[in-house]
């Protein structure tokens, strides 16, 4: 059986930067979500919250 080292190499590269372009995908749309959520959970409290009275 003959190892052929030069097809191993390209290939792991490759998949390497794949996995890492998949991650960074994942991990920013994970970021995007989150950003998201955290705007609309301001955006509830602010729309709860009473009227304030300036003449405390």
């Amino acid at each position: 059986m003959v190892v052929l080292a030069g097809e191993w190499v390209p290939a792991w590269l490759a998949m390497s930067i794949t996995f890492l372009v998949a991650l960074i995908g994942v991990g920013g749309l994970g970021w995007w979500v989150l950003r998201g959520d955290a705007r609309n959970r301001r955006s509830e409290d602010i729309g709860e919250a009473g009227p304030h009275d300036i003449h405390h």
